[in-house]
């Protein structure tokens, strides 16, 4: 019998899209929905609002900042084509260690086959099961009815990215300059410092296309991180999306090997700090024509 893919997804990991099993294609390319009469990759970044970046390392990159993972309900099979009702011997995927690492909220069931050993095995007693019109050629015939089935499935807001490509830093650089330059009359050139031009990396949250919030970070030292420039768009602060980015970025530097993180933080934002159990170290200085304090937090998982 045919293997199945392993399931792709992470701690952060909300929706699961759930599909039958992987095309022939898609088993020699190793890929998620490689078989190009399947339309999920178009239906998906339509369904997001988001351009299609074509290469698949950078598509599930994309997934995973909106917290998407992909996985199918066979873990093995025999199949004499690429075609649901040619199942002729299966086996069903535990999903207990995925939905034991992952806070999963939703599963979306891209297709009948999918949806049916679903709700005939019992797989998510717990969870919202949404059921899709299938991605494959089948139904493009249908593709107005399931873009909308789709759309109205993912429906997320939120997408979380890192990184230090051009496009992370000018959103990163777009929402400073309005929260530092315009907001705290902070002068350009001190905001955009020589740090900048290194290249540094970026945490960067979206709401659909508009960046809320950011964090730039670099390294102090073999076990320090250095988090700066970390500010929420006017309209999304007392949502909790800075606390959430700033836990998420510590998540990463624990990853990368890190264990503190220091800062310097405005004397108005201690006490949101120290909710996060940051540290005060210093006496106030003024950094950039604002009070601040260094304020240092050793990481743990």
């Amino acid at each position: 019998m045919n293997q199945g893919l392993p399931p792709f997804y992470d701690e952060h990991t909300e929706i699961l899209i759930v599909g039958s099993a992987p095309s022939q294609q898609s088993l020699v390319a190793q890929q998620y929905y490689a078989n190009k009469g399947n339309q999920f990759w178009r239906v998906l970044f339509q369904a997001l609002g988001v351009h299609d970046p074509q290469k698949y390392t950078e598509r599930l990159r994309i997934l995973k900042a909106y917290g998407i993972g992909l996985w199918d309900v066979y873990g093995s099979f025999h199949r004499t084509g690429s075609m649901d009702h040619q199942f002729q011997e299966t086996t069903i995927n535990d999903f207990s260690s995925l939905l034991a690492d992952a806070p999963i909220k939703k599963i979306i069931a891209n297709g009948k086959k999918a949806a049916e050993e679903i709700q005939i095995h019992r797989l998510f007693t717990d969870l919202t099961v949404i059921n899709c019109l299938s991605t494959s050629g089948a139904n493009n015939g249908r593709m107005t009815e399931r873009l909308s089935e789709w759309q109205q499935a993912l429906s997320i807001n939120f997408a979380l990215y890192y990184g230090s490509d051009a496009w992370l830093q000018a959103a990163s650089f777009h929402l400073r300059y309005q929260v530092f330059v315009e907001e705290q009359n902070i002068p350009p050139h001190w905001e955009f410092d020589e740090i900048d031009a290194q290249q540094p990396n970026y945490f960067v949250l979206f709401e659909r296309t508009i960046p809320v919030a950011t964090i730039r970070y670099q390294a102090y030292s073999h076990d320090t991180i250095q988090p700066d420039r970390f500010c929420v768009a006017k309209t999304h602060r007392k949502r909790g999306l800075g606390k959430q980015l700033l836990q998420r970025f510590e998540e990463q530097a624990l990853k990368d090997g890190y264990h503190y993180a220091l800062l310097s933080a405005e004397t108005t934002a201690i006490a949101f700090y120290e909710k996060l159990a940051y540290q005060r170290i210093s006496e106030p200085f003024e950094e950039d024509g604002i009070l601040c304090v260094t304020m240092r937090k050793r990481l743990t998982k």
